[in-house]
């Protein structure tokens, strides 16, 4: 096997360029009081449906086909950002997300049907449950077990005339990982 001819894919729904920049203003609030060793770059954030690991690079116009097929059966979604959550180990937790909420059951049947339009092109759905979030920061390094009070007082940003962290996604968008840049994920296809 020829790992140039691979590349390292999945598939997210996008976040817009104005939801990323919000989050990011966020992050640079939150970053004092949170202690992670690795906070994502702002344009990688994204909410995954499905992890396709390394896969041969002739495979990627059948994959988008396939997701065309299913974004031209989906209605858009509304969708924002909420509050902060964990995973990992409550005292040394390893992921620090922020959730998402609004069109939650339109959100879990688009991560349905990806899964089981790709199962029968050799990809195998998670077995965890899905839980849409975007991940903000990796592996806490704090000297202290971490205090999961401290998130509540980070509360989520937003504006009395709109809700600076909600939006209609239209998309699906298959992205390729770079484990050495930053940002590390470049969209290959995009559909709506």
């Amino acid at each position: 096997m020829n790992p140039i001819n691979q590349v390292r894919l999945f598939v997210a729904v996008p976040v817009p360029s104005e939801i990323k920049l919000a989050v990011h203003d966020w992050m640079d609030e939150i970053k004092p009081h949170l202690p992670f060793r690795k906070w994502v770059h702002h344009e990688d954030l994204h909410i995954t449906l499905q992890f396709l690991g390394d896969t041969w690079s002739e495979r990627v116009p059948l994959i988008t086909h396939t997701l065309q097929e299913i974004s031209a059966l989906t209605n858009p979604l509304w969708l924002r950002v909420e509050s902060l959550g964990l995973f990992g180990r409550p005292t040394h937790p390893s992921v620090l997300w922020a959730g998402v909420g609004g069109d939650l059951t339109g959100l879990h049947s688009l991560q349905q049907q990806v899964t089981r339009a790709l199962t029968p092109l050799g990809f195998t759905p998670e077995e965890r449950a899905f839980h849409p979030h975007l991940t903000l920061a990796r592996n806490y390094t704090g000297t202290t077990p971490f205090e999961r009070d401290k998130l509540s007082n980070l509360a989520v940003p937003s504006s009395q005339l709109d809700d600076l962290l909600a939006w209609k996604s239209q998309g699906i968008t298959l992205y390729r990982s770079h484990l050495n840049k930053r940002p590390m994920y470049e969209t290959i296809s995009s559909v709506r």
